[in-house]
């Protein structure tokens, strides 16, 4: 492992443009980074390979206490890597939560993003359709009937740090880290949350959502549901054309009753012997289980009325971020971690609804 020095000396081009950005009283890991890779850096800023994973596997091998203990005049620049020690505890937290990738066509990423808002014309489903031609005529024409969503971003969602100046005169620097941690996670399931309530809807775009509740009582079943179970699901997709790859599913409904009724009748559950054996499966019936809950999935954390969402990833939701994890009121690296906060600003939208089917437990 590199010395707090070394990793100051190896990153001091792109150290000096952090410290800029943090005259600004912010830092975003995605517009100015050690790395030279942020959308507000040049090509010719970037850090050779070889520095790059000296350095990073450092940052994220030493405990935040390193950073801060060393922290001094014998070190001078050396306070201006702790951001983005606190980005990457943040970051790793939060993608235990952030399912929002797994759900979309795409993430647009902040430099992709010109305003506070983005139109994403959707054309309407089978107005692309391919006309036969005489050899040597001309092509026919044909106008592709479109609509029309909107990504807004203008309102912004955060979370403090939960640290105070107590903490930091008394060096309780693993309790400090312990707070970035448990903030680096709601940050992550609240997104999750958000880009799941625009699935849960799907009005944005073509067609009308499929939905049903299961029949049974605060039970999801993958076959042998009273009304609707996760076969009906993706048949229901099927009827509209699309091929249901993803399924959103929470650990109660996962357990009561999806896994243990994925097999033929008389015969043990091969998922759930899987479950047995090696933990969570990922995937079930050709579709990749994404595990979350959230919510909008779990009835506000009662439990009941659990929520499973069966779709086509390439053709349901669309989202992006303006900016991930940004930490705001922050200038000073060790002083202003009292009054900072972490910030996003992140949209969805549906693109063609039927491709979505939203079971609900009775």
């Amino acid at each position: 492992m590199l010395s707090i020095t070394e990793m100051r000396d190896k990153t001091e081009p792109t150290l000096k443009q952090v410290m800029k950005q943090l005259d600004h009283g912010y830092f975003d890991y995605n517009e100015t980074n050690l790395w030279g890779t942020g959308y507000k850096q040049e090509a010719s800023d970037r850090l050779k390979p070889a520095i790059v994973k000296e350095v990073w596997d450092t940052i994220k091998a030493a405990p935040l206490r390193e950073f801060l203990g060393h922290v001094g005049s014998t070190t001078a620049g050396a306070a201006y890597l702790i951001p983005t020690k606190i980005y990457q505890i943040m970051y790793d937290s939060a993608v235990e939560a952030d399912i929002v990738a797994d759900i979309s066509i795409a993430m647009i990423p902040a430099e992709q993003i010109g305003g506070n808002t983005m139109n994403v014309d959707i054309a309407i489903d089978e107005s692309y359709l391919p006309k036969k031609y005489s050899s040597g005529g001309a092509m026919p024409t044909e106008t592709i009937a479109t609509e029309q969503a909107t990504l807004d971003f203008s309102t912004p969602f955060g979370i403090n740090f939960k640290i105070t100046n107590d903490l930091i005169e008394d060096a309780a620097f693993d309790v400090i880290e312990m707070h970035l941690r448990n903030a680096g996670r709601e940050m992550g399931e609240f997104a999750s949350n958000e880009a799941l309530i625009v699935m849960k809807a799907s009005t944005d775009g073509d067609g009308t959502v499929n939905s049903g509740v299961t029949g049974d009582a605060d039970e999801t079943l993958f076959t042998g549901g009273a009304t609707n179970d996760i076969l009906t699901a993706m048949n229901g997709n099927l009827t509209d054309g699309f091929v249901s790859d993803t399924c959103v599913l929470t650990h109660s409904a996962a357990l009561h009753s999806v896994f243990n009724t994925s097999g033929l009748v008389g015969n043990d559950s091969e998922l759930y012997n899987k479950f047995i054996v090696g933990g969570w499966p990922t995937q079930m019936a050709g579709m990749n289980i994404v595990y979350s809950d959230v919510s909008t999935l779990t009835n506000a954390k009662a439990g009941t009325d659990l929520v499973t969402i069966v779709f086509d990833k390439d053709y349901a939701l669309l989202s992006g971020r303006k900016r991930w994890l940004r930490i705001e009121n922050y200038s000073d690296p060790i002083r202003d971690m009292v009054g900072a906060t972490i910030t996003a600003r992140q949209d969805s939208v549906s693109i063609y609804n039927d491709s979505v089917f939203v079971m609900t437990e009775s």
